[in-house]
C-alpha cells in the first residue's frame, strides 16, 4: 500500500485541514506555532523540546518488548510472525518532569546494524538518540496526521496525555527499508499554555 507523504518538501500545506477518525476537523494553522513545527520536522523531537523549553530532556520507557508481529503494518517492511521490537515511551523535562510528548514505535530489527538493535532493546535512550549516535543514516517519512479530539492512551501510557491531542506516524527508513513506524502524539492544550 502507497502511503500519502506529507512535508517532503516543504513545511507548508495549502489544504492544511486534518480530520479525526471521527471526521472532526482540525485547522493546523490554529495550532500553536512551536506544535505546528514539532509536526513537520523530520529530525530528533527530542533536540527540538530542549531548545525550546531550555532543559534537557529524558526518554521514559513505559515499553520494550521483542514480539512476533500479529498482523502486517502498512508502511513497515514486516510481516506476520516476524520479529519487532515494541516500545512506549514518554519524552519528559528532566528538571520539571513535565510530559512533553508520548510514542509508540514498532521496529523491524532485522533491518538495522546488530549493534542499534542491542541498544534499542535495552531501551534506556531515544530511537533519534541511538541513530544519531551510531551514524547511521536514516530517512524521515511523515505519512499521517491525525487529530483526537477525546484521546485515550494506552494502558502503560494512562497517566501521560489524554484530552484533545495532535499525533503524527512517519517512517524511519534505513538501508532504503522502511525499519521503524514511530506514533507521536502531543497535548494541543499543553503547547496553547507554553506559548
Amino acid at each position: 500500500m502507497k502511503l500519502k507523504s506529507f512535508f517532503r518538501s516543504s513545511g507548508y500545506l495549502a489544504d492544511s485541514f486534518i480530520k479525526s477518525d471521527s471526521g472532526k476537523e482540525l485547522d493546523l494553522k490554529d495550532l500553536p506555532d512551536f506544535l505546528r513545527t514539532l509536526l513537520v520536522t523530520d529530525g530528533t523531537v527530542t533536540k527540538s523540546l530542549e531548545a525550546w523549553f531550555w532543559e534537557p530532556v529524558i526518554v521514559k520507557v513505559s515499553r520494550n518488548e521483542c514480539v512476533a508481529l500479529s498482523k502486517s503494518l502498512d508502511g513497515l517492511e514486516a510481516n506476520f510472525g516476524d520479529k519487532v521490537l515494541q516500545r512506549e515511551v514518554s519524552l519528559c523535562g528532566k528538571k520539571t518532569e513535565r510530559v512533553f510528548s508520548t510514542a509508540q514505535s514498532t521496529i523491524a530489527l532485522q533491518f538495522l546494524p546488530e549493534d542499534v538493535s542491542e541498544s534499542l532493546e535495552k531501551g534506556s535512550i531515544g530511537i533519534g538518540e541511538i541513530l544519531r549516535d551510531k551514524g547511521l543514516e536514516t530517512y524521515r517519512d511523515i505519512f499521517k496526521l491525525n487529530y483526537l479530539p477525546n484521546y485515550q492512551p494506552t494502558q502503560s501510557l494512562s497517566d501521560e496525555l489524554s484530552g484533545e491531542i495532535i499525533s503524527r506516524s512517519y517512517r524511519i527508513w534505513v538501508n532504503e527499508r522502511p525499519a521503524i513506524i514511530v506514533n507521536e502524539f502531543f497535548s494541543i492544550n499543553f503547547y496553547n499554555e507554553s506559548e
